[in-house]
């Protein structure tokens, strides 16, 4: 018996993405068959198609950020039923080293993604286990549920930081982790929230969702100057991953300050150590997310006005352009594939 074709984004090789037909996953016990309906890019899909990520593999479904809907459902216990739109959960935990037993299966010692280790989400159809799926509200859009793993990011993030404490927060990078970090430390009582980049689109993107704005590099400093009477920000969110982000964020920051690093450096980066040591400044890294922060985002991504951060939508058969679009343009902050329209 034949099985039924599906559309899929493959990465096939350095440089080489393609959308082409493959076979429909079929199900088995403990998992189910979704109907995608939205899936972004993100960042580590740029260092995948140029084939310098360290473990994905050609060939391979990328997308790691989708929702859908519940199409076929095999033998279970889960609560979930068909028809029910799901938000992925991409995380593979080991479930056995040190973190995992104490509870901290995010930062497992091997830990892997859906859309990087293994098939994801930019196809009509992905087969995903049941215990990666989330429940979404029936009134959440498709946008709104494909935002909610980078959202859940930027909560892990904002969490970790005392914010209790925190007059002025600056969140360096305003690409869409660092606006959807911005959106959720303003959601969280911090007054004053700078949102600092070297494009003027995502600048004025910042600006058209409330935040103030400072370009980076000296307009950056002497507003931060500015605003804390030349003491420093209480709080900074690394959102770029830039060597010149590393090295700003210990001058902007006071002394007994904190900085979170959300931003995913590619290589070591140098860092003002003088500065941490002398201003005991609080460095925090921090990774994807535990279950209650994606929890919390699914919460959060109705409350928030996370839809406008997605600038630019594309079907399925033009992840080509998609991706040209994602990788050079200067206008465009978060892209998702529309795979079933």
């Amino acid at each position: 018996m034949r099985v039924a074709p599906m559309l899929a984004a493959r990465y096939l090789g350095p440089h080489q993405i393609e959308a082409i037909e493959i076979e429909r996953p079929s199900i088995a016990d403990e998992h189910a068959l979704i109907r995608v309906s939205a899936c972004g890019f993100c960042g580590s899909d740029l260092g995948i198609v140029a084939g310098l990520h360290p473990r994905a593999r050609e060939p391979l479904t990328l997308g790691h950020e989708f929702c859908g809907t519940v199409e076929e459902i095999g033998v279970s216990n889960s609560d979930l039923r068909r028809g029910d739109f799901v938000a992925a959960y991409p995380l593979i935990s080991c479930g056995m080293c040190l973190v995992c037993r104490m509870g901290l299966p995010h930062v497992c010692k091997s830990l892997r993604l859906y859309g990087i280790d293994a098939d994801g989400g930019m196809a009509e159809f992905v087969r995903m286990p049941l215990a990666n799926l989330r429940r979404l509200p029936v009134t959440m859009t498709p946008i709104e549920g494909a935002v909610v793993e980078p959202l859940a990011v930027a909560v892990h993030g904002v969490l970790m930081a005392a914010i209790e404490h925190t007059n002025t927060a600056v969140v360096l990078g305003a690409g869409p982790i660092g606006l959807l970090t911005a959106l959720v430390a303003k959601s969280r009582g911090i007054s004053s929230v700078v949102v600092s980049d070297v494009l003027p689109f995502r600048l004025e993107l910042a600006k058209n969702l409330g935040f103030e704005i400072a370009a980076a590099g000296k307009e950056l400093e002497a507003a931060v100057r500015e605003k804390t009477r030349d003491e420093g920000a209480d709080l900074i969110f690394e959102c770029a991953g830039s060597p010149s982000t590393a090295l700003a964020m210990t001058s902007l920051v006071r002394s007994r300050g904190t900085i979170i690093n959300l931003g995913v450096f590619k290589k070591p980066s140098e860092v003002n150590l003088q500065a941490i040591n002398f201003k005991e400044i609080r460095l925090l890294g921090s990774r994807v997310y535990t279950e209650s922060d994606f929890a919390e985002a699914i919460k959060c991504a109705q409350q928030l006005p996370v839809a406008k951060i997605v600038t630019h939508t594309f079907p399925l058969h033009q992840v080509k352009e998609a991706f040209s679009r994602f990788r050079e343009g200067t206008d465009v902050c978060k892209v998702l594939l529309l795979p079933n329209g």
